[in-house]
């Protein structure tokens, strides 16, 4: 917290005003507080200073406070505001938490003034941290397409399954002659001559893990001029589906080359053994080439994300233990920074799962409630929640099966869910979180049931919402990774996720996951309220 505050006091008492000074100094906040009367005279300092917060008379001679607050949203938005009135009625208080006040004191209860300012400075804080984090994953998850589109060589992804083409970039698109189009109602079979084929179908039986050289194939480009390929593919999963990337590297030219200087060395036997040596010094200087330019291309983005996100949170969370040590005996604002330290180690779970698109991490499994994940999620997010208007209500069976599962990565489900949810219900709405025992696969199972009633998803995106990169928010608002990293993280645990929508009727997200033999366990029922 700043060691000096700039406050902004809209007051027409002096005495008041210096009273409130002088609370803040008695309880160690310092603060540099500028006082203004008139509406011209608020507005001026607004213009011309930065302050880290303003504290407003709810009623002045010629002046009120929620046209300050008005005026604040507009010319300074975010900035923490809290009234300070001798007198605040229950109607006039939650129009003024509506209108985006942080809080509001009595002037004759001055001694909340200090923890109503602290609480909104840790807020502002924390609320400026979820912000950067969020934008910097936002250019990870950008630089992450941008490596594949604007990537000189034709890259590809195809199932493994039906051996569809999935995905394609531009340089694959203008180097076969093929539309986007046209490449994604092909297979990788339509690209080989036929007499490939066989070649090709025992080559696939191999089903090699991670990066793989396939060696030089031919292809058949639209105008059908055949070309020598050699091929790196890697194993991914792509919208939920087995399927590979493949780096595809034209070298008829170089293939040519070489058959060129064999026919050389057929004619000039006198040089044959300096040329073989020399070929064998090319070629292993091109496998060299070849095999860093597949290690630079696969670690490209592990690398700009650990740059763009592990150092910034990595600071976030020394900063944050600093503090908690600081407030040792102030058990309130420590429990507060502790919620921050467990989110900055869930955004390092959320780089963890990204990677996890090129390759897979190691999940740590307990025994898990998931009635105590669902609160322990629902807590992270009740300021979010409060501040979206959203009524939350928990409706738990008073005894279900534990399930074995990774702690962190429920918690990013979870908080993923939510928080769509929240931001379907423009102006607010109701969230009603069912957990009960259920069934899946005629084994016992925990299901887990999210109903909203936000703007629902039109019926032509329900079949894209678990593609990757594939959002319904307006653009800068979503990523369009959250479903997928959903789905992914119930499939590893063996369970089923599935959607239902309608527009304008809401949303509902089931989830059901593999119970643990014997592991009921009892739980008070709950019903949690999180409202405006």
């Amino acid at each position: 917290m700043p060691t000096n505050l700039r406050i902004l006091h809209l007051e027409d008492n002096r005495h008041d005003a210096e009273l409130v000074r002088e609370t803040l100094a008695a309880d160690g906040l310092l603060a540099n507080v500028e006082c203004v009367d008139t509406e011209r005279a608020y507005c001026a300092a607004l213009e011309r200073d930065e302050f880290d917060m303003i504290l407003a008379d709810h009623s002045l001679p010629s002046f009120d406070g929620l046209t300050a607050l008005a005026i604040a949203n507009k010319k300074r938005p975010g900035i923490p505001f809290i009234f300070v009135s001798g007198s605040l009625g229950e109607e006039l208080a939650i129009e003024s938490l509506k209108g985006g006040a942080t809080d509001y004191v009595l002037k004759h209860s001055l001694q909340r003034l200090s923890h109503a300012v602290r609480r909104a400075i840790s807020e502002l804080r924390e609320r400026e941290n979820r912000r950067r984090a969020t934008e910097a994953l936002q250019a990870s998850e950008l630089r992450y397409r941008q490596l594949f589109e604007s990537n000189p060589l034709p890259m590809w992804v195809y199932e493994l399954d039906t051996l569809k083409f999935l995905a394609v970039n531009g340089a694959a698109i203008e180097h076969y002659g093929y539309s986007k189009k046209e490449f994604l109602a092909m297979s990788i079979k339509d690209i080989r001559p036929a007499d490939d084929l066989p070649a090709l179908l025992i080559e696939l039986t191999r089903q090699p893990q991670g990066l793989d050289r396939s060696g030089v194939w031919r292809h058949v480009k639209r105008n059908g001029e055949i070309i020598d390929v050699e091929i790196t593919t890697h194993s991914i999963e792509f919208e939920g589906r087995p399927a590979e990337l493949v780096l595809a590297n034209d070298v008829t030219e170089r293939q040519r080359t070489e058959e060129a200087l064999r026919e050389t060395n057929l004619r000039l036997e006198v040089a044959l053994e300096q040329v073989q040596t020399k070929k064998s010094e090319l070629t292993t200087m091109t496998q060299q080439l070849w095999q860093a330019s597949k290690l630079a291309t696969m670690g490209e983005l592990a690398a700009s994300i650990a740059h763009e996100l592990n150092n910034p949170l990595a600071t976030i969370a020394l900063r944050t233990e600093a503090l908690v040590e600081q407030l040792w005996q102030n058990e309130e604002q420590r429990r507060s920074l502790e919620i921050v330290l467990k989110e900055v180690d869930r955004m390092a779970t959320l780089v963890n799962n990204l990677l996890q698109f090129s390759r897979r991490s190691h999940r740590q499994v307990s025994t898990v409630d998931l009635r105590d994940e669902v609160t322990t999620s629902l807590e992270f997010l009740s300021y979010h929640l409060r501040n979206h208007k959203v009524e939350v209500v928990c409706d738990f069976d008073a005894e279900i099966p534990t399930v074995q599962a990774d702690r962190q990565q429920l918690r990013q489900l979870f908080l993923n869910l939510v928080t769509n949810a929240s931001d379907a219900m423009v102006g607010g709405g109701k969230l009603t979180i069912h957990v009960r025992e259920g069934e899946l696969k005629d084994a016992s199972a925990v299901l887990v049931e999210f109903e909203d009633t936000g703007e629902g998803i039109a019926g032509e995106d329900l079949e894209s919402v678990w593609d990757p990169f594939f959002t319904t928010k307006p653009e800068g608002k979503g990523t369009g990774l959250g479903l997928a990293i959903c789905k992914r993280i119930v499939e590893e645990h063996s369970g089923v996720i599935n959607i239902e929508s309608d527009r304008g009727k809401g949303t509902n997200v089931r989830i059901a996951l593999p119970a643990t033999a014997n592991g009921l366990t009892a739980h008070a029922a709950e019903r949690l309220i999180f409202c405006d």
